[in-house]
């Protein structure tokens, strides 16, 4: 809000261009809304639709439909072209008219209907016959354009399609000749069928694996039986039952026995040195050496059969067990049965393993074949889809196929039109509110006075004793308000100075206050009246001392002759107390008196030091005025006499320069500042100041 009521303040300070620039414009307007030649305006429409010839036929049948542009706005798209520049120089062309197509194009409208797919197209012109023969020559010629562009887009479409087809036919061939290559390479012919098969054939041989393992288990455990109730060996058994029946070993093993059976009679009488024990364990040895030469020559070929069969007493305990030709024959047959089982089972595991290789294969070979008959599919169908859009093309190619219909042609306009004038006089409105609000602002960017006290404040960075808001004068003087108006905010707002300007410098004793500006015109005279007379209210004897020898005007402000007055009191032409006059008690005014031609001279003098001197003894405060800093070196020159300087700035009279040049002879000066006084700030720049706002 405080914005736009900153904006309104600057129109507002500038609002004598705002006018003129405004009434310019305006009037302009008027006279050309007046002077203006009558302006005429055809109009036609056209429909965009499907064309129904391709809707019935079937060929052709995207020919005469509208495509979406990338906003999804095709009626859009064609208001385009209608305004483009190729169809704007054909119907120029066309018509043999003289014009610029710009020109053309700036006076020729099309729109779109709401809510329809109607275009309406508007020509003005001074001429109405010439206007309509705009527009339907226009309408005419967008329609054969669109009729072109398709047979040119069909044709085009046409040609890619033909140089497509051979390419296609051979993609679908190749891949026909791939799919005949696999099947030979890898021996298919269905394999679907060849999956259930091996599943089922995989099925029969884990039951024959199962049923000969059963087998197998069963053999196992017969032998297993018999070589447990004996406790011997096949190998054991087989020797056992070949020693009892060879008739080459028999008679050996019959006298190994006797003698055994001898030799154990005799150690039950005899040591085992007695010759018959001896002779006997001799008969023994030979006995038990000649079994096992005719053993090892009857198994010529199987000696590594007899190594677990060391000595004669193992064949003879062999024997004794009592193992005949039956269970021999029954423990031979259930270990070759076995044997015969475990070869089975190793042939089964072998076919068995070759037809799960063949399974593991078959997904894999299914999923190439697949591939292959997708490729064939997708080249079968790209190809058949080409060919039968390319017949449709050569059909479609020779059909007059537009997307647009004239449904009302442009008739020539019998009354001007008078939204012209409207416009004119809008233009002139707007462009007079435009133009002139840029003005202002324009000049206030190029006026460097100071608008706010904010940004003198922020420019000098002074502490900010006081505003003294804006009062008016019955004339050109100033008025003293502080004594004519003593109950007003204005009288307050120095009062109010005053106090400040103690309470801000309560550090030093304020005597004698030098009151400057940086430039002329703002108020500084007036601020040195008023906050004299208000000091003297409260007591204190106040002298004011008018040092503005160029410009004086205390004398006129209090209606005092000015005859006599500081210059006298400089040039020792005069004393103290009888170039003062007294206005009210407490409050004395010391006028410029006779003026000089070199004003700096009397100030820079050493009898102003001692002029200044006895003011301060004599009187407890003493205001001096003085010309502007930017005008004269007055102020800061007197400025060392006394106890500071207090600056006065009025906004919207000084600018940053005048400001800037003020604060840098100050500094340089070495002056003391009391501080700043707001002069002439009314209601809104205060808010502005508190609101943070500022208005270069």
């Amino acid at each position: 809000m405080e914005e736009y009521l900153r904006y309104w303040i600057i129109l507002k300070r500038r609002w004598l261009p705002v006018s003129i620039v405004f009434l310019t414009l305006l009037g302009l307007s008027i006279v050309k809304t007046v002077l203006e030649t009558p302006i005429y305006q055809a109009s036609g429409q056209l429909v965009l639709k499907k064309n129904s010839t391709s809707s019935l036929t079937g060929v052709g049948s995207q020919l005469g439909q509208l495509e979406s542009s990338v906003t999804g706005r095709p009626v859009g798209t064609e208001v385009a072209i209608l305004r483009s520049l190729p169809i704007a120089t054909r119907t120029i062309n066309s018509l043999k008219l003289n014009l610029n197509p710009f020109v053309f194009l700036k006076d020729l409208e099309v729109k779109n209907i709401e809510n329809t797919d109607i275009l309406e197209v508007n020509y003005i012109s001074t001429n109405p016959g010439e206007a309509a023969k705009i527009v339907n020559s226009l309408m005419k010629i967008y329609i054969e354009n669109d009729i072109n562009a398709n047979r040119m887009q069909t044709k085009s479409a046409r040609d890619f399609i033909a140089q497509q087809l051979p390419k296609r036919k051979a993609a679908l061939q190749a891949a026909e000749k791939r799919l005949q290559v696999f099947k030979q390479q890898n021996r298919v012919l269905d394999l679907k069928a060849e999956a259930a098969s091996t599943v089922s054939i995989l099925t029969d041989l884990d039951r024959q694996v199962a049923a000969t393992r059963s087998e197998l288990s069963a053999q196992t455990a017969r032998k297993e039986s018999i070589r447990e109730l004996f406790g011997v060996t096949s190998q054991q058994a087989v020797i056992s039952g070949f020693v009892g029946e060879s008739p080459n070993v028999t008679p050996v093993l019959q006298q190994l026995q006797d003698a055994q059976q001898k030799l154990a009679v005799l150690k039950l009488r005899l040591t085992d040195t007695h010759p018959s024990i001896v002779n006997l364990k001799e008969e023994v040895a030979v006995l038990n050496t000649e079994l096992k030469s005719r053993i090892e020559k009857s198994f010529i070929g199987n000696v590594g059969r007899l190594n677990k069969i060391r000595e004669a007493k193992d064949i003879i305990q062999l024997r004794g067990l009592g193992l005949q030709q039956g269970i021999l024959s029954n423990y031979a047959s259930a270990e070759s049965e076995r044997l015969s089982l475990q070869v089975r089972l190793k042939a089964l595991a072998g076919v068995i393993q070759s037809y799960r290789e063949r399974a593991g294969s078959l997904p894999q070979l299914e999923l190439q074949q697949r591939q292959l008959e997708r490729e064939i599919n997708a080249s079968d169908t790209s190809y058949q889809n080409l060919l039968a859009r390319y017949q449709d093309l050569q059909v479609a190619e020779n059909m007059q196929v537009s997307n647009a219909v004239i449904i009302t042609p442009a008739f020539i306009p019998g009354v001007p039109i008078k939204s012209r004038q409207y416009i004119n006089l809008l233009q002139g409105l707007i462009g007079g509110l435009l133009l002139g609000a840029a003005t202002a602002f324009v000049l206030e960017k190029m006026d460097k006075t100071i608008k706010t006290t904010k940004s003198a404040q922020d420019l000098l960075g002074y502490k900010l004793l006081a505003y003294i808001p804006q009062f008016s004068n019955d004339g050109e003087i100033p008025d003293v308000i502080v004594r004519n108006k003593p109950e007003s905010p204005v009288s307050e707002a120095f009062r109010m100075l005053q106090t400040n300007l103690r309470y801000f410098n309560s550090d030093q004793s304020i005597k004698v206050i030098v009151i400057s500006s940086a430039a002329p015109k703002e108020g500084k005279s007036t601020i040195a009246a008023n906050l004299a007379f208000s000091i003297s209210q409260i007591g204190r004897r106040v002298l004011l001392v008018d040092a503005d020898l160029r410009n004086p005007s205390q004398d006129k402000i209090w209606e005092v002759t000015n005859e006599l007055g500081l210059s006298n009191v400089i040039r020792d032409q005069l004393n103290l107390d009888n170039a003062v006059t007294e206005i009210v008690p407490n409050f004395y005014l010391m006028t410029v008196g006779e003026q000089m031609n070199n004003p700096s001279t009397l100030i820079d003098s050493s009898q102003m030091a001692v002029f200044v001197a006895q003011a301060a003894q004599k009187y407890d405060f003493v205001v001096i005025d003085t010309p502007p800093l930017t005008v004269a070196a007055d102020a800061t020159i007197l400025g060392k006499l006394a106890t500071g300087i207090l600056f006065v700035v009025r906004p919207g009279v000084a600018d940053t320069n005048s400001i800037s040049i003020a604060k840098d002879l100050l500094e340089k000066a070495n002056q003391n500042v009391l501080g700043v006084t707001m002069n002439g700030i009314s209601a809104k720049q205060q808010y502005y100041d508190y609101a943070g706002s500022e208005v270069n």
